[in-house]
């Protein structure tokens, strides 16, 4: 329990923040050092820091340093579309050129599904990806042409978005292919269940 506040309390100090002062590059400053904070107590709790994390605490390094120095927040609005960008290009390198699926790799042992039913979830989550990649793209940069919003409106709308919205995004789509999985993979998921409750 103390882990997963440890992760997310950086995501709520930069909403806090932002909320109270409309200042993104105070926020943004803030969630810096609350990551470098965060992470270190979960290592000395833990003695381990994961790939994730690291992976999460680069990301905000990237887009937030350069966000702070240069007081420029299109940085930190790209690092959403960078982030998934990267993750579907990842997808694509393990799957069409290394030809290892990365789903089959992390969940095999867990999810019994055939070969194919991973293919799918590599292409499913590669255009997922993609198209969160450019939804992000149009809330950071052109809601007020699109939607003749004021840039301070704008700006909010991107703040609620990263904070929550791209999260509950990335849930949605998860239940979505586990949905279509299930519908094309039943029985190998129902005897899963079952050897679970047998134990």
């Amino acid at each position: 329990m103390l882990i997963k506040i440890l992760q997310f309390l950086p995501v709520i100090i930069f909403f806090v923040s932002y909320k109270t002062t409309a200042d993104l590059i105070l926020a943004t400053s803030l969630i810096i050092g609350s990551v470098l904070v965060c992470s270190a107590l979960e290592y000395l709790v833990t003695k381990t820091v994961s790939r994730l994390q690291i992976f999460l605490i680069a990301a905000v390094l990237i887009f937030g340093i350069p966000t702070v120095l240069l007081k420029d927040p299109n940085f930190i609005k790209m690092k959403i579309t960078i982030v998934n960008l990267i993750l579907a290009l990842a997808i694509f390198i393990f799957q069409v050129i290394l030809k290892k699926n990365p789903f089959a790799y992390l969940l095999k042992k867990d999810l019994p599904i055939p070969d194919s039913a991973y293919a799918l979830l590599s292409k499913m989550w590669m255009i997922f990806f993609v198209f969160a990649a450019g939804i992000n793209i149009i809330i950071a940069f052109y809601l007020p042409e699109l939607f003749g919003v004021s840039q301070l409106s704008a700006e909010n709308l991107w703040v609620d978005y990263k904070t929550f919205g791209n999260a509950i995004l990335n849930v949605v789509f998860t239940l979505f292919c586990g949905l279509i999985i299930y519908k094309k993979y039943p029985e190998a998921l129902n005897d899963k269940l079952n050897n679970k409750n047998q134990q």
